[in-house]
């Protein structure tokens, strides 16, 4: 049965739906467009899709992946079509193409994420300040944060091996910060953490808010450079 792996965008209203929602809305769409869906087996069959990466509530995704299995082949074109004609506002389509019948899970060849994060600062600080304070975690051998998980327990977590790349510019009392974490099945840097990290052991000053959040992409195993277009 012919797959496709299609990128798409979530913002606006739309970034305020929750994984859950979000694919119970796919579902939908995908239903309403009238797609050959594939269907899994069993009691309660559901349309053999997956999407990427989990977006958290309230953060823009610019390039999101999902798979999506058919049982009959669409023109790419007409398949984009069909979806956005469905899809509520904040959600759009831009581009699919096929892929092998065994290509890996779309989680499984996951690696690295790709942030714009605008933190408000409680004073003025100059670039050197902050290239200082970036300067530093790259220098620490670890860095150990605590995150409670499913099970409401607490880990203590290195983060320091999933921060790949990061930067920053000063811009309207704020400090713009790029960054390239980990994510996927083999763990997950969330950019929450790392401000936070920046403002409580490498002296920035950051205010006491949550930061705003836009993923700029999802990047596979392969890809060396988070600048550069996804081959997923």
């Amino acid at each position: 049965m012919p797959r496709y792996r299609i990128e798409f965008s979530k913002e606006g209203p739309a970034r305020f739906i929750s994984h859950l929602d979000l694919v119970r809305t796919l579902e939908r769409a995908m239903r309403r467009a009238g797609l050959p869906l594939a269907f899994s087996r069993g009691f309660n069959p559901h349309p053999r899709f997956s999407v990427g990466a989990p977006l958290p509530v309230g953060v823009k995704g610019e390039k999101e992946y999902l798979d999506l299995e058919l049982v009959a082949a669409l023109p790419v074109d007409e398949l984009l079509e069909r979806l956005n004609g469905q899809l509520p506002a904040g959600l759009k389509v831009s581009r699919a193409w096929h892929i092998p019948d065994d290509a890996p899970a779309l989680m499984a060849v996951l690696e690295k994420a790709a942030y714009l994060v605008d933190v408000p600062l409680t004073r003025e600080i100059s670039q050197e300040e902050l290239q200082r304070s970036i300067d530093a975690l790259f220098e620490a051998p670890e860095i150990t944060i605590t995150r409670r998980g499913g099970d409401n327990r607490e880990k203590v977590l290195d983060i320091r091996p999933g921060i790949y790349a990061l930067s920053g510019l000063l811009e309207a009392g704020c400090a713009r910060l790029r960054m390239c974490l980990a994510v996927g099945s083999r763990g997950t840097v969330r950019p929450e953490e790392v401000v936070r990290v920046l403002a409580e052991r490498f002296g920035l000053p950051v205010k006491d808010e949550y930061p705003c959040v836009v993923r700029t992409g999802l990047y596979p195993i392969e890809t060396g450079k988070f600048e550069e277009r996804p081959s997923l």
